[in-house]
Order: C-alpha cells, then structure tokens, then sequence
C-alpha cells in the first residue's frame, strides 16, 4: 500500500508561555486563564486513500482542537485506506504496527490516542483509543462504538468524508452518544406475549374504525374542494388548453404537451365522476364517504393539478411573452440552484466546480429584457442539465432507492426546464439522494466489529458505511 501521510502538529505553549512571562504582575487574571489552558491537542492526518484535499485537512487540525475531549486525550489520528479487509480493526492494527508503531502497543492502542479510520475498498470506518481514554470515554463498550459509527455512517454515504471523520472524534468525546436501543427486557416480552390475544380484538377493532374516520375526512375534504373549485376551473379550461398550445420556446418540448394533455383528459373526466357521485352532501352520513372514496380522490387530484398546470403554464407563457419580473425571479431560483450544487460538491472536483461557476456568472448576466432571453435560457438550462451529471457523480454512490420520477407541469416542485435535455433541478437530485443515502443508512446499519483476527485486544471497533 502506498502510504501518503501528512501529520499536522499545532503548537503554541512556547509563544503563550513569552506572553504570560511578558506581562505585567498588575494583571492575574490572564496569567490565571493562561494556566489553566488544557493545552493543544497532537492531530495527524494519514490520508493513505488520497480523498482529503488539503482544506480538509487543515479543517481536521483546527476543528479537532475544538472538541472537549477529556484530560486524557493526548493526540487524535485520522487515517483513510484506499485498499483494505472487510474488517477494518485488522487494517487499523497492521498498518500501526508497519507504519506508525509509537500509536500501538502489544496489547492496547498507546495512552492518550484516539484513531478514527475510514476505508474505501470496502467502504469501512472504525474508532479506537488507548486503554486510559476508552476508561474515560466508554469507547470500549458495544453502545459506544455502535453509536460512533451510527454517526459517522451516513456523512460518509453521502461524500463528506472529513466531517464524518470529525464527527467521529467528537463522538468518542461525548460520552451520551449511544446506539438506539430497540430491544425489550424479558419482562416486558413475556407482559406483551401474554397479552396479546386478549388484545388484539380490541386493537383491531380501535384500527378498523380510527382509518374509516380517518378515510371519511379526507374523503369529506376532498370532495368540498373539488366542489368549490370544478367549477371555476371548468371555465377557464379551454383557455389554458389554448395557452399550453401556443407555447413556443424551446422548453416548451413535446413530453410537457403530453402531460398537459394527461391531466386535461383526467379533468374532462370528473363531470361524469361528479354525476356518479349525485346525492352526496355534506350531511351524508361517512358510510357514504367511505365508499365514494376513490371517485373523489380521482376528481380532487384532476382539479388541483390542472390548477397547478395552469399556474406553471401561466409562468413559462409569461417569461416567452417578456415578462420581465417573472424572468427575473426564474432567474434567481435557477442561480439558487446552482449555487446549492456547487456547495455541495465542496471543490471535490475543480472541472465540475469550474462549470458551475461558470454557468452561474452566465445566469447574473442573463438580462431579461433581452430579445434573445428564452433561448438563452434554454442554452443555460441544457448545459446545466449536463453540468449535474457530475455533480450527481461527486455526491457519492449509493443504492437508489427512491422513484426518480421528473416532476411533471402539474406537479408542485416542477420548474421551468424541468424535463428539456432530461433536467431536473438539483434540488430534487439532492432530496433523492438524501432519501437514498438514508435507506441505506437504515439497511447496513448494525453492530459494530470490537475483534481483531490477530488477538490483538485494543479498545474500539469498526463497522461498514
């Protein structure tokens, strides 16, 4: 393995000491404080993988210094792996003793030391300490180090290796991060065992009618807006029809036609839902409601969604016909987006974050008052539309997991764009991913690993991510 190691010291006892000398006898109260400086906390960064840019580290030196550790604590050790085992505490202690020996001992990790390791290939983590501060800390116990790495798990999932590495120091500071525990005495499994059939008649009986009531008031909220609402939409239809049709700009592509044309059929549909549904009022009874209830939701959805259709088709007719407020608002969300994706990519990659800057130095000088502007505005939007392909990459990979569905012209989150040269706005990539990364968070979630194949019996443990 290719070791490329940076160990960053920060010092400054000598130049406090010449200050405590130099001052005058007058002032005790800053030799005092000066005295009772705990003192700098010894930090190196061992990025064997070569994932922490040099901010990252110099991030690590100055926020660890930061942490409340106990008096115990001496020196923290970030160390990253490119290549490893599935079991990280073997990794840990075969590269100490090749490579760094004055951090491990026979049997134990050396006194005052903390070591927060991440692996890549596999994805692993781990935390240990020397025997005195596991005494300190409680990182020897199975909760502790379970709840470390419950963590550090899903900052790594989703690329923000540093952090999750601080976080983890943090953790073994602070002595209430535990795992969950999900898990009932005896007492209580025998209680619930032995209550159970007589229980669960009541139980499902309560569940029976709480989702009937539960059912009749939304079916009951439902059917009095789309009563209130039919009717005005009705007639503004055949003009928003119109309006979806004459739509000219290039974002104004076929698929947005064929969604209008979806909900617009759906919504021809709810005078004959309404005539299926004649003698229901508001004093029926929920029986009633109940049994009506998928027609009515059928009718809520068609009207509320032409009515989002038509609030979205108003906003790109407007910015076609130069409306220059609406522009100037599209404008700025779009920059918005941007700015978002750029930040969160955090310079791991210098093209991606060039062309980011770069499209976003297009969109402030975008004027919306040019005659040119809606095919600009496509232009900025189709190279966007690449641009978060790799920002997408630098978000890390994970299982996806959730519907990845572009929002349609009906939908509340869609924006202008949405779907030319397949975009999506990066708001949405980065809620998938969140969800995606918090799925797999739950799914490889569990007990951390405390052995070591060697016999080695240092405190901590490692677990995957």
């Amino acid at each position: 393995m290719a070791l490329q190691s940076l160990t960053k010291t920060t010092c400054g006892l000598a130049a406090g000491a010449l200050i405590v000398m130099a001052a005058p006898l007058a002032a005790p109260a800053f030799a005092q404080d000066t005295m009772t400086d705990p003192g700098v906390i010894e930090v190196s960064v061992l990025d064997n993988a070569d994932k922490l840019a040099a901010s990252d580290e110099d991030f690590l030196s100055s926020d660890t210094q930061k942490i409340d550790f106990p008096a115990e604590v001496k020196s923290v050790h970030y160390i990253t792996f490119a290549d490893g085992s599935e079991n990280t505490n073997d990794d840990v202690e075969n590269f100490l003793r090749a490579q760094q020996p004055a951090l491990i001992q026979e049997d134990s990790f050396a006194p005052g030391v903390v070591i927060i390791a991440v692996g890549f290939n596999p994805n692993t983590m781990g935390a240990y300490a020397g025997n005195d501060v596991a005494a300190a800390t409680g990182i020897a116990e199975q909760d502790r180090i379970d709840g470390i790495t419950d963590v550090m798990r899903p900052l790594l999932q989703d690329g923000k290796t540093s952090l999750a590495m601080l976080e983890g120091a943090k953790s073994v500071a602070d002595t209430s991060v535990v795992a969950e525990d999900n898990s009932l005495g005896a007492g209580w499994i025998a209680g619930i065992v032995g209550g159970i059939a007589a229980l669960t008649a009541a139980i499902v009986a309560w569940a029976w009618g709480h989702e009937r009531k539960k059912k009749a008031r939304t079916a009951r909220e439902n059917f009095d807006y789309a009563q209130r609402h039919y009717g005005e939409v009705a007639q503004q239809l055949d003009g928003i029809n119109v309006r979806a049709h004459s739509l000219t700009s290039p974002l104004a592509n076929d698929e947005l036609r064929r969604q209008w044309d979806d909900v617009h059929g759906r919504f021809l549909e709810v005078n004959d839902i309404f005539g299926s549904l004649e003698g229901l009022k508001a004093s029926s009874p929920d029986k009633d409601f109940v049994k009506a209830s998928d027609d009515i939701s059928k009718a809520h959805t068609a009207i509320s969604q032409v009515e989002k259709a038509q609030e979205n088709i108003d906003t790109l007719y407007n910015m076609e016909h130069g409306d220059e407020g609406v522009r100037r608002r599209e404008l700025t969300r779009l920059r918005e987006d941007m700015q978002e994706a750029r930040q969160d990519i955090n310079d791991k990659n210098s093209l991606v974050d060039d062309t980011l800057r770069t499209l976003i130095s297009r969109t402030e000088g975008l004027s919306p008052a040019s005659p040119a502007f809606m095919d600009d505005y496509a232009r900025l939007i189709r190279d966007y539309a690449v641009a978060l392909r790799g920002v997408e990459k630098q978000l890390g990979e994970t299982k996806q997991t959730t519907d990845r569905t572009a929002p349609a012209i009906y939908d509340d989150n869609w924006r202008v764009g949405t779907g030319y040269n397949a975009f999506v706005p990066y708001y949405m990539i980065s809620t998938w991913h969140a969800a995606d990364v918090s799925a797999a968070s739950s799914a490889s979630s569990g007990s951390a690993n405390t052995s070591f194949s060697s016999g080695f019996s240092g405190a901590g443990g490692g677990s995957s991510w």
